[in-house]
């Protein structure tokens, strides 16, 4: 492997100059904020990190004031051995954050593994353990199903309790290029640099040590089904699906049980697209969240309504 593995790539600098850390639930998080008008907090997902919203943020930040960051072990945030990387901790981190912001109600945006975060929230909510106040969640392609999920075989790896720590040790460019460009219905439309970009962000701050132990949620949905899905079926939230059909990891068939079991959620489906609809088609995510996102508030009667 050579200097591009290792080295933030120019583009990235920029990307790291544009934001500001902030030592929250003892791990230095970094974070950027942008644009005007009504908060989204944009929650990424596993294993790449705030990057991934980098070609949505310039089609939105006119309408909504943008906060972006990346979880405790991803991305430019500290990516600390010993820490506690689950799906519960990730979400305590990310409320200490927006109230160091003093962010009161916001519409949610999450992808992946952000979703799972974003369901951890919706449980908080419908207990009263919470202090945050969204007014709408939107979801994105992600294993919210464990039993519909369709990791890559890396991802397979890195989510066992032997051989996770293996596989992020021995994880290299070859296979990570092998493997990640699968997510995407076109893998073509993307250049060397975007993913010599994302192999950066994941071994920045030496990301190997860490790789498996975030990798965790995996197992976590399936111990924790019950606690994320309940309160997902009967939250009284607008709830809004954004999925990409051609995904083979977080099949469309997860968006259609949603659906079906909260037949109020909301769902578009991104033809031709594959597990990052904000990577590859920004353009329609920005026009449809304009849409999504200037629907009227819930009833506060309902469950889960803030």
């Amino acid at each position: 492997m050579g200097a591009m593995t290792t080295e933030l790539p120019a583009v990235l600098r920029g990307w790291l100059a544009a934001g500001q850390f902030a030592d929250i639930d003892d791990t230095r998080i970094w974070y950027r904020v942008e644009g005007s008008g009504p908060w989204l907090v944009c929650f990424h997902g596993f294993p790449t990190s705030s990057w991934d919203w980098h070609r949505l943020l310039p089609l939105i930040r006119d309408d909504f004031r943008v906060l972006l960051f990346d979880f405790p072990g991803y991305g430019l945030s500290a990516k600390p051995p010993r820490r506690d990387y689950s799906v519960l901790r990730q979400l305590d981190a990310a409320e200490l954050l927006l109230r160091s912001l003093d962010i009161g109600a916001f519409h949610l945006l999450a992808h992946d593994m952000g979703d799972t975060v974003a369901c951890e929230l919706l449980h908080r909510l419908e207990q009263g353990q919470t202090g945050l106040e969204p007014l709408s969640v939107t979801l994105l392609n992600g294993g919210i199903y464990p039993d519909l999920h369709r990791p890559l075989p890396t991802q397979r790896l890195l989510r066992t309790r032997i051989l996770g720590e293996l596989t992020a040790r021995l994880a290299t460019w070859r296979v990570f290029m092998h493997q990640y460009p699968r997510v995407y219905a076109q893998p073509g439309n993307f250049d060397a640099a975007h993913y010599r970009a994302q192999w950066a962000l994941m071994l920045h701050r030496r990301g190997r040590r860490t790789l498996a132990k975030v990798a965790v949620y995996m197992r976590e949905r399936f111990r924790h089904e019950r606690r994320w899905l309940d309160p997902l079926h009967r939250t009284g939230l607008p709830l809004s699906l954004i999925w990409g059909r051609e995904d083979p990891i977080a099949v469309l068939a997860m968006a259609r049980r949603l659906q079906a079991r909260q037949p109020a959620t909301r769902v578009e489906v991104l033809d031709g697209i594959g597990h990052y609809p904000q990577l590859e088609a920004p353009d329609r995510l920005a026009a449809i969240l304009r849409g999504v996102l200037a629907a009227p508030r819930p009833d506060p009667g309902m469950p889960g309504a803030q």
